[in-house]
Order: structure tokens, then sequence, then C-alpha cells
């Protein structure tokens, strides 16, 4: 958001210089990105729509510096329109979600030329190219108030009647920027009897665009519900001032306040407002919100005085009702981003100034360090098998049904998922060497001769009780060309002694289907076989598609 100092200065009376303001409003939680004297750019985050908008801009200002607005909320006799008696549009909205307020206002004998110096120049300051004084005072407005409006060239819109409807499947419109879109039926559109006028709160339609022959035009402020116009706007990738603003949500007040002033900037260029209709329900709801001192200085940390509390929030326009200990708080109706108490909260808490809550010791005591060792374990390990020229995988955690059907697995061994993304995560792994084996198959076709791998991971395997035994293993796959591979990988074990728990080797006594009749070994620690090192079975190794002699080595950690 640029906000046009020289503008800004119409509405609130501060008299210090944009640095100042800028370092002002940044301590306030306002992110500055740029500060020029003509200009700030404002950095907001998305809840605080109200600042899309000056006077939503200069009320913080007021704030921040104590400074004085110069503009207040006008009464509903104030509107334009509730001084005639008026015929109204044609409007026809077919979905009250998506649309709960249209107006339209017909505005005739204009004469389109360019603007004035002085609006120039605001739209200047504010990022926004002059088009024509009628495309203009919509901008002026969407700057000033934040309530995007359109206008449609009266005599292009069959019988100046408004159909607001969801698009149908393949229907399409050639939009401002001269671009034909296909629509769907989640798309929201202005729309006449007879043709498509624009995509209701993104961009308008070619066939209804103001030029130079316009002498009437029908004036159009909207609210649109945020998430379709949102969905709208990303699926026909357009992005404008006005689609963000609608995606922050508007108010029915500001509406109205933004439509009068529109049809006065409209008849100070010779206008003269003939028609209006005002459709949906034109009244914000109240919104109050109950504020405890207790819960304010818990969670900031400090006793604020209730006098401070109080004057923090008056100073954005709260109104309080004092109660024991605490407020029932009226929300403004342009902050629709205080939701509960703890958005009250934190506007206390930056008003009273963030620089101010000095920094305090927590409570209470510390916890026990934990015990780190075993993670020291699998870090020396996991180093010292990159130091041995291995280089480190990670598999899924569980078994592909290519594994599963490569070593014709029993499935009722394992741990079996009750809510797989796809019958390919069924089982988890009780082991890490078949997935080294999947990694081994890949690389030789990838065409590596020599493949040294490691992983270091969780195994899983069934116990009493709801959740499956986990353990972590260390699985080394080896193929370097010749006929005996588990003499090197013996020897990269051995180097690893002074990282892993130690160990012996003995003889594996049971036949083991996987691995080669006479090449393997068991790995013991204490007494217990803690894992084991063997040469693949050739049978087991061809059905990965592997054709030469692979080692590997499995050793629970």
């Amino acid at each position: 958001m640029k906000v046009s100092i020289s503008w800004l200065k119409e509405f609130v009376d501060f008299n210090i210089s944009s640095e100042e303001l800028a370092d002002k409003l940044s301590l306030g939680a306002i992110g500055v990105k740029e500060q020029t004297q003509d200009y700030l750019e404002l950095d907001l985050t998305y809840n605080r729509g109200d600042l899309l908008s000056l006077r939503g801009v200069a009320r913080e200002v007021a704030a921040v510096t104590g400074s004085k607005l110069f503009f207040s909320t006008p009464k509903q006799s104030d509107h334009p329109w509730e001084r005639k008696d008026l015929p109204e549009n044609l409007v026809r909205v077919d979905d009250k979600n998506l649309c709960p307020v249209y107006c339209v206002a017909t505005i005739e004998e204009l004469k389109i030329e360019p603007s004035s110096d002085e609006w120039v120049k605001k739209l200047k300051d504010s990022g926004i190219r002059s088009v024509n004084n009628a495309a203009d005072v919509t901008n002026l407005i969407m700057l000033e108030y934040g309530q995007p409006m359109h206008a449609f060239d009266a005599s292009r819109v069959k019988d100046k009647t408004i159909v607001v409807r969801c698009a149908e499947n393949g229907e399409k419109i050639t939009t401002l920027d001269g671009k034909e879109r296909i629509l769907d039926e989640t798309d929201l559109l202005i729309a006449d009897p007879e043709k498509t006028l624009g995509l209701a709160g993104v961009m308008g339609g070619k066939d209804s665009e103001v030029s130079a022959n316009t002498k009437t035009i029908l004036l159009e402020a909207a609210i649109f519900d945020p998430a379709a116009n949102r969905q709208t706007s990303k699926r026909h990738g357009l992005y404008s001032e006005a689609t963000k603003r609608f995606q922050h949500g508007l108010t029915r007040t500001n509406l109205l306040q933004a439509l009068g002033t529109a049809i006065e900037m409209y008849e100070g260029l010779g206008g003269k407002l003939t028609a209006i209709t005002l459709t949906g329900s034109l009244q914000d709801e109240a919104k109050t919100i109950k504020l405890t001192r207790e819960k304010i200085n818990s969670l900031i940390g400090i006793e604020i005085p209730p006098i401070e509390i109080e004057s923090s929030l008056k100073k954005l326009e709260f109104s309080l009702a004092a109660q024991d200990s605490a407020w029932e708080v009226t929300v403004p109706y342009w902050r629709l981003d205080i939701q509960i108490e703890e958005d009250l909260i934190e506007e206390v808490a930056r008003m009273y100034g963030y620089d101010k809550i000095p920094p305090k010791e927590l409570k209470g005591e510390l916890l026990e360090k934990i015990n780190q060792n075993f993670f020291n374990l699998i870090y020396d390990l996991r180093k010292a098998s990159a130091e041995a020229g291995l280089t480190e995988v990670q598999t899924y955690s569980f078994f592909s049904s290519a594994v599963l059907n490569n070593l014709a697995w029993d499935k009722n061994n394992l741990v079996k998922i009750a809510n797989p993304i796809s019958s390919e995560t069924e089982y988890l792994r009780e082991n890490l060497w078949p997935n080294l084996l999947e990694i081994v198959d890949k690389n030789l076709k990838a065409g590596y001769k020599d493949i040294a791998i490691f992983e270091i991971g969780k195994t899983y395997s069934p116990q009493k009780g709801d959740l499956p035994k986990e353990d972590y293993h260390l699985s080394i796959a080896l193929m370097n060309g010749t006929d005996n591979p588990i003499q090197e990988l013996y020897q990269i074990f051995e180097s690893l002694k002074n990282s892993h728990p130690g160990g012996v080797t003995k003889d594996l006594t049971d036949e083991n289907k996987y691995f080669h009749p006479t090449r393997f070994a068991a790995l013991e620690k204490d007494g217990k076989q803690v894992g084991w090192i063997a040469e693949i079975h050739s049978r087991i190794a061809n059905k990965f598609g592997i054709e030469k002699r692979v080692a590997v080595l499995e050793l629970k950690i």
C-alpha cells in the first residue's frame, strides 16, 4: 500500500517528517518498506485490511502521533441519494452468499476527459496511473476508502439491467486486458440479460468499458465473498488493487460512505444522479468483546495501569464500558481483524509500546537435560560411515510392493498401516537392507559401477498393544565389481568399531534363503546377536535386476 504524504495530510493533522512518521508506525507494528518525502509504502500483515485505505492509515497515524482527524463517520441522512426521490435500477442477485451487498447508481450527463493535475498526482504518488476522469474517480475512492468500484458504460448494458450470477461451464468473457477467459460455475459474474459485463470483484469486461463517447455510467459498489473472489482471481491469474481489498473483507458502512463521496465527485464533474439501487443488508453488526485486566497482564507480562489500557484503545476509536476489573469493548466497524480478547490485548501492547516491556526471567525450574548419548552415537556413526567412503541415502519407512514380491515376505510378520495413502505404503519396513537393494538397482541403471551406500533409520516390528516396536538400525550395501565384496564390507565394519556398540562376528547356523550359503555371519555384542553381514543370494539379487555380487550389513544400534 503506497500512501501519498500530501494526500494523507488532508485526513489527519500531523506535522512530523515522513521519516519520523515511518519510525512511529514501525514501532506500532505497522511495517514500512520504503519511505520518501512524497510517499510511504507500507508492509502490511494480511489481517490489517483497514490499512488498505487512506482513511484507515489516517486513523492509525492519529493514534500513534496524537494528531486530530479531519473526518468522521457521516450520518445516513448525509448520503446524496437521501435528499432525492430517485427511481431504482433493475438489479437481480442470484446468490446472496456470494454477493451480500450490491449497489448501483446511474450517473448521466458526464463528459469524459483527462483528470486534473491534482488527481493525477494523487494517483501517481499512490502507484496508480491516470486513465480518465470517470475511471479515476473509482480509483481515488478505492484509495481513500478501501472500497473498490467499477463504472460500466450504461449504453452498453441491455435495458440498464444488472444481473449478478454464477457463470456456466465453458462460458467466455473478454476482460479489460484484452484476454479471453473461459469460465466455470465457481466464477461470479456481473452481466446484463444478454451478455457478461465483468468478473465480479476481479476485472471488468471489454464490452462495457467506459470510452470517450460515454455519457452515462452505471456505478457499481458491492461486497463479494472473499474466499470465492480469491478463488476466481487465482484461477485466472488476475491480481489487482481491487481484488486485494475484496479478499480482505469490506464493511457496509464504509461502502455507503464511499458510494456517496463518489456520486458527489461525479456531480462535481457535471454528472447527475438519476437512479440508485441498494440491495442487501446495509447495516454492520456491532461487535463487543470482554477484556479483563488479568488476561492483559498475564499475556503481556507486566502490570499496565487501567488508565493506560483505556487510553490505548480509545486512541484507536474502540468504545469501552468499565466493569469489575474488566471492560466490555465495542469494536469499530472498520476493524474486521478484531475477533477475540487476544486481538484487543495485542492492540493494547503495541499502543503501550513494545519497547517499554522489559525483559523478564522465566519462572519455574529448568527440566533436567535430556541424555544425548544415543543421539551422539548416531551422529558419530553417521560421520564415521561417511568418512569410510560410504554415501548416505534415505529411503521410505515402508516396503514397496516390489520388495515384498521379490522377497516373498510374510506380511503377517509386518506392521500394516491402518490408513495407507496407497497400496505401495501398506507395510512398514522391518529391516533397511531390502530398500537399499532398490537403491543399488537404480544406481546401476544410472550407469554407476561401484556403489557403497548406508542408511541409519527406524525399523518397525509388531508387538502386543496398539503401537509397534521401533528400533534404530544401520544398514550398508556394497557392490565393488569383485567376486567377494563381503571382504571389503567387513573391513569397513571393522573401521566403524569405535563408533558402533562393538561386537564380534560369528557364523550363522540357521540357513537363510536371502543370503549366499557360505558368505554370511552374525554380529554379536555381550553374547547377543545385534546384526549380521552377508552377501545377497544371486537369485534374490537378480529379482531386483542386479547381475553383480552385492554385500549387505544390518546392525541394530
